[in-house]
């Protein structure tokens, strides 16, 4: 008999595998590892502030290194988890604004058990109550609070000066149903955070901060009609010199026209820049080189109503908006409505300077009579301008040009205070509503008033004032 090599022996195993030597004997199976049993984590993040659920906040599991995302319940859900102890905590820039933070305590989790958990973002008394002092006589017992932080570090601002803007009615014998104008300071701290308190309810207001040559946007805001309210928002104010009217942030976005089959030919505008677009057919735009900060985007479009939507710019990232604009439909508006208008072009220094002679004016009154449905439906009656008619539309010009300089009948526009960019000539005619308009300025080569001059002496200069900026004043 042969005897069999090691090397044989090896081959064997090599092509056979070691059981080829086994044979006789019957393999024994492998046995089964139980299965630990498993716990189960559901919950829910309650915002009380708003009424609602705290959606799109991050959940982080501590002891599980899990992160999860509320849905737009609230609800939050983690499967298969391990016996043992944990703890939730929530983060959400809602929370980062207020200054707050939610967390639970440990707790334990069992075998083949389900443990609940709810958090809740405190109501507004009991935020109040911890942010502001006692005042011996507030306006009410609402409150303004937030953060203020450079858009580019997102460090916080310390030693900003940080203002609420607001006109209250207010009744009395001797002066009769008035609006009053009121502003209210604070300055940021060493976190960048500031509270403005005792503020009254039911009020549209405008939000800015300052800082040296730095200021953001007049931010508009809403405090609602309950007894105690609470308005918080995080600012972005940028170290660069407001002056400066460029920057490395960008937005984009659409503009959406309620009931209209198309969206092309909106205008969009950063208040306070040089910056000017229309939408393409989808409604779309972009807007860039713009600087950083909490700005203001203006949407226009004949024959819509105007809207001012608050958007938080960085070059970190560029932005993405949504704006709406709602079929305007023209009213017939009560005598106290015209009075508040009136009211609030004193604020602007509308009746002021028309107290001084130079110039010409239209107030409420004479613009409601005049039922305009365009622009020109009111500078068409104004003496020494006229209207021409071109392939772009109606152009406003004048007709009373002193030099060289006024023979193309140049005409200058403030809306609102602020310069008009024109996208091409004559374009304010399509975009601001005749409707809109609830004062007018007209001024004649050097007599406008120093802040509506821009060195070309000869132009005629037309300061318009609308709905829009007069209605929260």
């Amino acid at each position: 008999m042969k005897a069999v090599t090691a090397f044989e022996i090896a081959a064997i195993l090599t092509v056979a595998g070691p059981n080829a030597l086994l044979a006789q004997k019957t393999a024994t199976p492998p046995v089964p590892v139980a299965k630990q049993p498993m716990g189960q984590i559901v919950g829910m993040v309650l915002d009380s502030l708003n009424g609602t659920y705290l959606s799109g906040a991050d959940v982080v599991i501590q002891g599980a290194k899990v992160t999860l995302i509320t849905d737009s319940l609230g609800r939050f859900r983690m499967d298969s988890i391990p016996a043992g102890t944990y703890q939730v905590g929530v983060f959400h820039p809602l929370l980062d604004t207020l200054g707050i933070s939610l967390a639970t305590q440990p707790f334990r989790v069992g075998a083949d058990s389900v443990t609940s958990v709810v958090l809740s973002v405190p109501s507004a008394s009991t935020i109040i109550r911890g942010a502001c002092p006692v005042r011996p006589r507030p306006q009410g017992t609402s409150a303004v609070i937030g953060h203020v932080i450079d858009p580019e570090t997102l460090q916080p601002v310390s030693g900003a000066e940080v203002s609420i803007a607001w006109s209250q009615i207010e009744a009395s014998k001797e002066s009769g149903i008035h609006r009053s104008p009121r502003l209210v300071y604070d300055s940021t701290d060493a976190a960048g955070k500031f509270r403005i308190c005792g503020l009254p309810n039911s009020m549209q207001a405008t939000l800015q901060a300052k800082r040296g040559k730095s200021v953001t946007a007049e931010i508009p805001i809403t405090v609602g009609d309950a007894e105690t309210e609470l308005f918080a928002r995080t600012l972005l104010l940028s170290r660069a010199d407001s002056g400066t009217k460029v920057g490395n942030a960008s937005v984009s976005g659409r503009v959406i026209l309620e009931s209209s089959p198309t969206n092309a030919g909106s205008r969009v505008e950063v208040v306070g820049t040089d910056v000017v677009v229309l939408t393409n057919e989808k409604g779309e735009f972009t807007l860039r080189n713009l600087p950083s900060g909490s700005q203001v985007l203006l949407a226009r479009h004949l024959g819509w109503g105007a809207n001012a939507v608050p958007v938080d710019l960085s070059s970190r990232e560029p932005k993405q908006v949504t704006i709406k604009l709602a079929k305007y439909i023209a009213v017939i508006e009560p005598v106290v409505v015209t009075a508040r208008r009136t009211a609030g072009l004193d604020k602007v220094g509308f009746t002021q300077r028309k107290k001084s002679g130079a110039g010409y004016y239209l107030d409420p009154e004479q613009i409601q009579r005049m039922h305009p449905t365009v622009l020109t439906d009111i500078l068409r009656q104004v003496p020494g301008l006229r209207v021409s008619y071109t392939n772009e539309g109606e152009v406003v010009q004048s007709s009373r040009g002193v030099s060289s300089l006024a023979a193309s009948g140049c005409v200058r526009y403030f809306v609102d205070g602020m310069e008009w960019q024109s996208a091409q000539p004559g374009d304010i005619n399509q975009f601001v509503n005749g409707n809109e308009i609830v004062g007018a300025e007209i001024y004649q080569g050097t007599t406008a008033p120093a802040q509506y001059s821009r060195g070309m002496g000869d132009c005629t200069t037309i300061v318009l004032w609308t709905k829009q900026t007069i209605r929260d004043r």
